[in-house]
């Protein structure tokens, strides 16, 4: 919980009673029927966001008035009934003016069916072959020289087709899913690169930013303190000066009662001189 500043509580506690009066003043005044139904609604929307905030006000001042007194208590108390009445009355009006509400379209015939893998397999293009390189070609041996003369024969009237065409479309498969996930990965680490720059910069602008801010603080903080020493050593001055003026009105002060003392003695002692004689 956050500690709120004496400012907040006395702007907390003037607002307090204005709002209620203004949302009372709202409810016996406005003509809630003449605007259309939606504007009557956002209107109860709008007045019930403020209710809520002048309940949030009350516990507020409620919580930060430590010696609060029975009038405080019985006035909080009809600040709640004050509130409770117009909520209740804005409810009504909007639950009377609220849109009706409407089902949304179904969005499953909207979806497409999924495709079976092994429809993929039979209509996935040969992006990619394998060429061999020209060493393997060289060293490679001829058929003459792997298969004996008597079997060429045989071999020349065979039909050159392989016999398993799955595993030939699932080694092709493979062989064109090695090259999007390297271009993929290439791209996340460029991405990634992209944004480590940017979050770099960021850094050397808010440093230098913060450098520049702390010059400036030095500056003011070197000013204050000059000016602060200069307050000092005017006060040091006025103090000696205060001294010496009590000092001397001090003694003033005492030749004076003194002199008042010595007149009136001298007429006292006059007076009876003359009654005497």
């Amino acid at each position: 919980m956050s500690v709120r500043t004496n400012e907040q509580i006395l702007h907390d506690r003037v607002n307090l009673p204005r709002l209620v009066k203004r949302l009372e003043r709202s409810v016996s005044e406005d003509d809630w029927s003449d605007s259309s139904q939606r504007d009557t609604w956002i209107k109860a929307q709008g007045t019930l966001q403020r209710i809520r905030h002048a309940r949030l006000l009350v516990k507020n001042v409620e919580v930060d008035d430590h010696g609060a007194s029975p009038a405080s208590e019985h006035r909080y108390q009809r600040l709640r009934t004050t509130l409770d009445q117009v909520e209740a009355f804005v409810t009504e009006v909007e639950q009377k003016a609220a849109p009706p509400l409407k089902r949304p379209n179904a969005i499953l015939p909207s979806i497409r069916a999924p495709v079976t893998k092994t429809a993929e397999f039979e209509t996935m293009p040969v992006e990619a072959t394998l060429i061999p390189t020209e060493d393997t070609v060289q060293s490679a041996p001829s058929a003459d020289d792997l298969i004996p003369s008597s079997q060429t024969e045989s071999l020349a009237s065979e039909p050159l087709v392989p016999s398993t065409l799955p595993a030939a479309s699932s080694a092709t498969s493979k062989i064109t899913a090695t090259p999007t996930i390297l271009q993929n990965s290439r791209a996340l680490q460029e991405e990634l690169s992209e944004q480590l720059a940017l979050m770099a910069t960021q850094l050397r602008r808010n440093a230098t930013h913060f450098s520049d801010s702390l010059v400036k603080d030095k500056s003011v903080v070197e000013t204050m303190q000059e000016k602060l020493e200069g307050n000092f050593d005017f006060m040091k001055k006025e103090r000696i000066r205060l001294r010496d003026f009590r000092g001397k009105s001090g003694s003033t002060t005492c030749l004076v009662i003194m002199s008042i003392l010595v007149v009136l003695v001298a007429f006292m002692l006059m007076v009876l001189v003359i009654r005497v004689a």
